[in-house]
């Protein structure tokens, strides 16, 4: 099971491309594949093709496909990243509301509420299972074990940050170092995946580390965001950056220093994000200028 935290931050203003239909139709042959029974589709299908058609600003999408056309790989293998991406990230949301037992997603019944906690258990697999069918569509079978093997290290990363998350439940992160490294595996690995898959089908290993440390700092810089506008809805024991700035600090100094943090994460992202080959971070180093001009 994974889970991210929620991707509110990232509303319908923000320069994100229109979902492709290219993109939504390989989500859903992918996740359809192997599941008809006489022609009627499982309730797990169902359930998760119901999410998909929930919405969603298709992000991570949107980061697979520009970064891949940008770096000159071929329509059909960007199409291949964008879907994989945004399947892994699917999957990351159904399992959350799960974890959180929410009720409501983009407006409608989340698969947990309307299925129950089985099917979404399964619909989250799914999706996770399909991921790695759109990555076995890559047409350079050479590089597919290596990007297999990236999108394991990345949903380990997005785990091991969501362990920390729900461990601090019951402990209370005071230290901004550890609140940090949660959220760059919760927010920031699966950001950074699909530009990563791209330079690695592209064949340019050497800038996976800057890759990988510009998608970190743009998800600690929206998760910061989140909690600033969710502190009021947010109980105690959730991870926001407010508590983990709260000790010794009044609450108008917590949300000084939390947007001087969130400002210079941003910054980062966007410099590195424009350093990547080819502007393969352009739609990244946008989306992180967009957030700096909210705080």
């Amino acid at each position: 099971m994974i889970a991210t935290a929620n991707s509110a931050g990232l509303t319908a203003d923000y320069p994100v491309p229109a979902p492709v239909p290219e993109i939504e139709s390989l989500m859903h042959e992918l996740v359809s594949a192997e599941t008809a029974v006489d022609s009627n589709l499982h309730v797990t299908a169902r359930a998760t093709l119901g999410h998909l058609a929930s919405g969603g600003h298709r992000v991570r999408a949107g980061l697979g496909l520009d970064a891949g056309l940008r770096l000159g790989l071929s329509r059909n293998d960007a199409l291949v990243i964008g879907a994989a991406a945004e399947l892994l990230h699917n999957a990351s949301l159904v399992h959350d509301d799960l974890q959180d037992g929410a009720m409501l997603r983009r407006g409608v019944p989340t698969v947990f509420a309307a299925f129950g906690p089985e099917v979404a258990i399964l619909s989250g697999d799914l999706m996770l299972s399909s991921a790695y069918a759109a990555i076995a569509q890559f047409s350079r079978p050479v590089v597919v074990a290596e990007m297999v093997r990236l999108v394991h290290q990345r949903i380990a990363r997005v785990i091991r940050g969501q362990c920390g998350d729900l461990s601090a439940r019951n402990r209370p992160v005071t230290d901004l170092a550890h609140y940090e490294a949660i959220v760059a595996g919760k927010s920031g690995a699966l950001l950074g995946l699909p530009l990563e898959l791209a330079l690695l089908g592209a064949g340019f290993r050497e800038s996976l580390g800057p890759a990988r440390e510009a998608a970190e700092s743009f998800g600690i810089g929206y998760q910061i965001i989140d909690d600033l506008e969710d502190a009021v809805c947010d109980g105690p024991l959730a991870l926001n950056i407010l508590t983990v700035l709260g000790g010794g600090n009044t609450a108008a100094e917590a949300g000084r220093l939390a947007r001087k943090v969130g400002s210079r994460h941003l910054r980062v992202a966007a410099t590195l994000a424009h350093r990547l080959p080819h502007d393969a971070g352009h739609l990244l180093g946008k989306l992180a200028a967009t957030l700096l001009g909210r705080l």
